[in-house]
């Protein structure tokens, strides 16, 4: 099943980490035991949450996100309890406000290949 998310107005980022508020998550989410949403391809790092009531879940491998018109692939969905810190090795923690929220591999206009390519952390 595919499903595209609508996008709130919060929207943050973390290095190669897009943050972006959603109305709801999707009940085909499957709840994870992990406070990391993302580890580093290149470097090992990782972008977890420290402290505050967090819950991160797996979406289905289909699902999107519209981001100015281009479907962007869901990497984590979270669930924010109360206000609590993402951390990472060499990005400044952020505090992520109650909420839930859709995480997105950064993308980035390659001008020498002409397209849009994932930003490698």
């Amino acid at each position: 099943m595919e499903m595209s998310i609508t996008v709130m107005q919060y929207v943050t980022f973390q290095g190669d980490v897009d943050i972006r508020s959603i109305k709801n998550i999707p009940s085909s989410a499957i709840l994870l035991d992990t406070k990391t949403v993302m580890h580093g391809e290149a470097t090992g790092h990782h972008h977890t949450f420290s402290d505050g009531q967090v819950l991160v879940y797996e979406p289905h491998e289909n699902d999107t996100v519209s981001v100015r018109g281009e479907d962007v692939k869901v990497q984590k969905y979270i669930l924010v309890l109360s206000d609590a810190t993402l951390t990472h090795q060499e990005h400044a923690s952020q505090v992520i406000p109650k909420g839930n929220y859709a995480i997105l591999q950064e993308r980035e206009w390659d001008v020498l290949e002409n397209q849009i390519r994932r930003v490698i952390d």
